[in-house]
């Protein structure tokens, strides 16, 4: 096995389960956060455990999604889904607001002719 084998994690998923890598799953739920709060929707592919070998999933993760992730007992498999993740961590920083920063200025108006009765 590679460095890539990471415990297991069964997401559930309009009635199906699926067996994926611990980070894999963590990225599949944020990623679902992350487009909930856009109001959008994606279609992801990705590496999933099938009996002795790897399979492909196809998720179509939207605003109404209904995932959840538990621990599994299944033995470690190798994905090799390194680059998935973070393609998927790439597209949660993607849809990440713009920081924005209030501008400062330090402009003082000298308005000696004004009304001060109001003091």
């Amino acid at each position: 096995m590679s460095d890539e084998c990471w415990n297991m994690k069964i997401l559930s998923y309009s009635g199906e389960t699926v067996v994926v890598s611990d980070r894999m799953g963590d990225a599949v739920v944020d990623y679902a956060r992350a487009l909930a709060a856009e109001s959008a929707a994606d279609v992801v592919d990705i590496p999933v455990a099938d009996g002795d070998g790897t399979a492909t999933a196809r998720l179509l993760i939207g605003p109404s999604s209904q995932i959840i992730s538990i621990p599994s007992h299944e033995p470690d498999v190798d994905l090799a889904d390194g680059d998935i993740v973070d393609e998927l961590r790439s597209r949660i920083r993607a849809l990440a607001p713009e920081r924005s920063y209030a501008a400062r200025t330090d402009t003082w108006h000298d308005d000696t002719t004004g009304d001060f009765d109001f003091l």
